[in-house]
């Protein structure tokens, strides 16, 4: 079944638009979903996941690793919900992991500034300048998130690969011997490779211990490098 994956800008009555198309396609709409889930899933605060979408330029160079990390959760929540078909899915990254995949429709609800301001200004019952804050705070901030987490090679993947190799690479950040390492994640077909340096040959092993639990990992190739080599 298609999926749409959306996002808005502030202002524009995307979620309103998104949940009546959701109802329309008989569709589920997910948004809040993804966040809950994975902060259950992976043991981390729901409040710094929604923080990782919608906070101000700047947060992802603060946060580094963390930033990093939380994205890589919502990107296995993401990737769960598109795996079962006829989902609305609204921000959350969506659009931005979603978009090489032919059968996801990808959608920008857009509006007019004058009718953005006058939205903001009401529903914050605040004036024009700082409803124009608001607003640029906000298309700022997807900019900046933007360039921090684009997918390298997406293209390249199907839907069930791209899903595989993010719920390797969440369930690697979730466990507390492995969630330091930056594991790059290859998948096809179930065949899973783990590609990138190390610090020693005891997280070369615990990455692979990790990787070989996660469900749909058929076969493993190792090919992490430890730096360095262990004592003889």
């Amino acid at each position: 079944m298609t999926v749409v994956a959306m996002t808005r800008e502030r202002g524009s009555l995307g979620t309103t638009i998104g949940m009546d198309v959701a109802k329309r396609l008989g569709y589920e709409f997910v948004q809040q979903d993804i966040t809950r889930l994975a902060a259950q899933e992976f043991e981390v605060s729901e409040e710094d996941l929604i923080r990782a979408v919608e906070e101000r330029p700047g947060f992802f160079e603060r946060l580094g690793h963390a930033a990093r990390k939380q994205f890589i959760f919502l990107a296995a929540e993401v990737f769960d919900f598109a795996a079962r078909g006829g989902v609305v899915i609204m921000g959350r990254f969506s659009t931005l992991l979603l978009r090489p995949v032919s059968h996801v429709l990808t959608v920008r609800v857009c509006a007019p500034l004058a009718v953005r301001l006058r939205r903001v200004m009401e529903r914050h019952a605040t004036g024009r300048e700082r409803a124009l804050r608001i607003i640029k705070a906000y298309d700022d901030g997807v900019r900046a998130q933007r360039a921090e987490f684009r997918p390298t090679d997406a293209s390249r993947q199907h839907l069930a690969d791209l899903h595989l190799a993010a719920r390797v690479k969440a369930v690697l950040k979730a466990r507390p011997e492995t969630t330091r390492l930056d594991v790059d994640v290859r998948t096809e077909a179930g065949r899973v490779t783990l590609l990138g340096t190390v610090p020693a040959a005891r997280e070369r092993e615990a990455a692979e211990r990790v990787s070989r639990t996660v469900a749909g990992v058929r076969d493993l190739h190792n090919q992490l490098i430890a730096t360095t080599m262990p004592a003889r």
